[in-house]
This record gives structure tokens, sequence and C-alpha cells, in this order.
């Protein structure tokens, strides 16, 4: 399965809007938001039917009905738009209208006479999405799982997602994956498709 945890993470320190008051641990927090990501990507991905090229499937609705799914069950951010300033992500008041930008730009780019291919589309995708940074917490998750949901539509295999917390090497692969974001924030996608691709080789 993906792995439940953001491979760039926004610390998380604050338990105030926690719904399931008994997780009193971050281990256990870990372990709920792993089960509700595994119900999400039964819905999205693997039960799912397949979005249709050029359907207008990539809205503002979905993209916080998907967050909700992930998160809402155990956090009041789940599917709201953050109302907080953070460093280097767009301004609250913004990201509405950029969002609604993404999904115009989404729906050009996964048109049926578009030349795109299936890789960049992903990588712009997800790039877009977390440098938009539109929740609270959990951006990064939720990007992959669009992205998965956007490689699911094309009948194409999904990324094996790198368990930094796993791995050896994980800080490399953070500063990979970094260093590839910073890279698109510049308009080279380049770097984030080769990491994508990377991870598509990796998985079965």
């Amino acid at each position: 399965m993906n792995d439940s945890r953001p491979i760039a993470a926004t610390p998380r320190v604050d338990t105030s809007n926690l719904i399931l008051e008994h997780l009193t641990t971050a281990s256990t927090r870990n372990a709920a938001e792993a089960e509700a990501m595994s119900r999400a990507y039964d819905k999205y991905v693997f039960r799912a039917r397949r979005k249709k090229s050029g359907a207008e499937w990539l809205t503002d609705n979905f993209i916080r009905k998907v967050h909700a799914d992930m998160f809402g069950a155990i956090w009041n951010w789940g599917g709201e738009y953050r109302k907080i300033r953070l460093q280097d992500c767009v301004e609250p008041q913004d990201i509405h209208e950029r969002i609604l930008l993404l999904c115009r730009d989404f729906l050009t780019w996964d048109d049926n006479r578009s030349t795109i291919p299936v890789l960049e589309v992903a990588a712009r995708l997800q790039h877009r999405l977390t440098y938009i940074h539109p929740f609270i917490n959990g951006n990064g998750r939720h990007a992959r799982l669009l992205t998965d949901i956007f490689f699911y539509s094309r009948q194409h295999r999904l990324p094996q997602w790198p368990q930094i917390q796993l791995m050896a090497r994980g800080n490399e692969v953070r500063v990979y994956y970094m260093t590839a974001m910073k890279q698109a924030d510049q308009g080279d996608i380049t770097p984030l498709m080769t990491f994508i691709e990377d991870c598509l080789y990796q998985s079965n």
C-alpha cells in the first residue's frame, strides 16, 4: 500500500482540532490516519470507476471531498481550506481562486486532444496542489492520492511512494523530492517528473 506519511511533512504539534480525543499519542494518530488513507484509496482508486479523460472531474468540491474522506473523521480541518498563513505557501485568501485555476488548467492538460505526456500531467498536478498547500495538514498525502486517481484514470501503473521514515537513506530521498519541487516552482518540471518516474520504476 502507498505510504501514509508525507514525503515532506508539516510538523504536527497542535491537537486542538482532534475529533477522536482518545488518540492521545502520535503513534495512535498515525495508525488512524493510515486506516483512513486505506479507505480513501479503496474508494477513489482500487474500487472506483476510472475518470474519463476530458471530463471535468477535478473540481473544488472534489478536492475538498477527498481531503475530508482522508482526515475528516479524525481532524476538524479535514476538507477545510486553511485560514492561516504558512511560510512559502499561497495566502489563505487566494487558495480558492488558485484551486479553480488549477482545475481549469488540468481540464486542458487532461483533454483527449492534449499532447502532454501522462507523467508530465501527473507532475504538474502534484506540484500545483503542493505549492498551493490548501489545507492545514495532509497536503502531501492528498496530492499523491489525487495523482494516483489521475494515473488510475489513464490505466497507468501507480507509483510506490517512498516511506521515508522507514528508509535508511530517507533523508536523501526527502532532499531529492524537495529539490525537485523547488525547481518546479521555478518552472522546471523535469526533475519532479524524474522523481515520480523513479517511484513508478520501483512499483510492481
